[in-house]
């Protein structure tokens, strides 16, 4: 039963569509004929329109003299014409005011109207219903009932054929919403073309198999692809750890180099750049307010001997020891301790006149003479290490010029007034070291 209705349905379908084409075309062409007779009957009506008057001039001027002893001659004349060429209004007016008028029983649309002039009688209106397919189809029963007729046929024949295809294919519904449903992440589940209890012909038993088949493939590939995808998230994993953890790395070298452009590497204060850019800054702010600052430079005397003498590595202790000693003493946001190269060191001193500094400078110098850096390598000094007990002569001393720009006595750019301050560390160095110039 079910083979003879799949066999049906295969070769009763393109008939149905075929009938049912054929009926649709056959409405289209009775349609097109139904407007092509309305077209037509609205240009006869416009023709009729524009002969009237000529047919019946010569009636309607007799009609019109015999109209006091004979009225109804008048009005038969309108009546015959409005009924013989289908009019909506005949309507007749007379120079003197009069009108005769015949109407008719349509209640359709009006259609087109004109007026003529009798000559000795007065003026002629007519008006005529509207040509339209309604209108023609009231008009024309048999066209009428064909048309309905066709109509009818054609719904049937839609209907009967998806009631039939309905009936056929119910089988083919069921599998469709059975494959909806289908979930391949789920444990394998048969697909079925029948109902519980129904026949299994062969074809469509070969074609469940196939279907089967091709779903028990698709679940496969789709869980060896889960499973390359669960390794590929987790490579995905790794290399993101891996990237955040190169990422850190980045960073920290990053800052790195960062305070390695503005500190220097040694005594891990402020490096010569950072020193230029600082005074900079601070000179046009002094400028700009007409503030106070002072800069002092200073310098390690008789460095070289005592590297000599106990190596670079005491050297660079002593120049470590200089900077926390700096670092200490001047511990303002605005105060600026940079090593400027070598044994040289520099310290800017925001918003300090030439007195306040000096002061600063002087326990500076008094502070670093209390540690009592040995300094055996002196002519004339003791031997041995740093371990030694020194003299007041034989110590590590520093020498320090100073210069400052206020009001009264400004410098005209930055680099006057490091000239300025260096000339004085040179007037402290050549007076003997272990002192502090000013400069003039």
């Amino acid at each position: 039963m079910i083979q003879k209705a799949i066999r049906l349905s295969v070769g009763a379908r393109p008939l149905l569509a075929l009938f049912v084409f054929g009926l649709l075309l056959v409405a289209l062409s009775s349609g097109w004929q139904l407007r092509e007779t309305t077209q037509r009957r609205a240009a006869e009506a416009d023709a009729d329109l524009s002969a009237i008057p000529l047919l019946y001039a010569g009636p309607l001027a007799y009609s019109f003299q015999q109209r006091l002893e004979r009225p109804e001659a008048l009005h038969g004349l309108l009546h015959h014409i409005l009924t013989r060429h289908n009019l909506r209004r005949v309507e007749l007016r007379t120079h003197d005011g009069q009108q005769f008028r015949a109407l008719s029983d349509d209640d359709g649309e009006p259609g087109p109207s004109a007026e003529f002039s009798l000559a000795g009688s007065g003026e002629l209106r007519l008006q005529a219903s509207a040509s339209t397919v309604g209108d023609t189809l009231r008009r024309d029963p048999l066209l009428r009932s064909a048309l309905i007729h066709l109509l009818l046929a054609t719904a049937l024949g839609l209907i009967a054929a998806l009631m039939l295809d309905r009936w056929l294919l119910r089988q083919l519904s069921h599998l469709s919403a059975q494959a909806s449903r289908f979930d391949p992440t789920l444990p394998p589940q048969s697909l079925t073309w029948l109902e519980p209890g129904e026949p299994r012909p062969r074809e469509l038993l070969q074609l469940e198999q196939a279907l089967d088949h091709v779903r028990t493939s698709l679940g496969d590939e789709l869980h060896r692809e889960q499973s390359r995808g669960r390794e590929l998230r987790e490579e995905i994993a790794r290399q993101h750890r891996a990237l955040q953890q190169a990422e850190r790395s980045l960073e920290a070298k990053r800052r790195e180099l960062a305070s390695m452009e503005r500190h220097d590497p040694l005594t891990g204060i402020a490096n010569r750049r950072e020193f230029d850019a600082a005074l900079r800054r601070e000179f046009k702010r002094a400028q700009r307010d007409q503030g106070r600052l002072a800069l002092a430079i200073l310098d390690v005397d008789h460095l070289k001997p005592f590297n000599e003498r106990h190596g670079r590595s005491a050297g660079d202790e002593v120049l470590r020891r200089l900077a926390r000693l700096l670092a200490e003493h001047f511990q303002r946001d605005t105060d600026l301790v940079a090593r400027l190269g070598g044994e040289e060191f520099a310290v800017l001193l925001p918003g300090f006149d030439i007195d306040s500094a000096q002061a600063l400078m002087e326990s500076l110098r008094e502070a670093w003479r209390a540690l009592a850096v040995p300094h055996d390598a002196l002519p004339g000094g003791p031997s041995g290490g740093l371990s030694v007990e020194p003299s007041d002569g034989c110590i590590v001393t520093i020498s320090a010029g100073l210069a400052a720009s206020q009001p009264g006595h400004p410098y005209l750019s930055p680099q006057a007034l490091l000239q300025a301050a260096d000339e004085a560390l040179y007037l402290a160095k050549h007076m003997g070291r272990d002192r502090l110039c000013i400069a003039s």
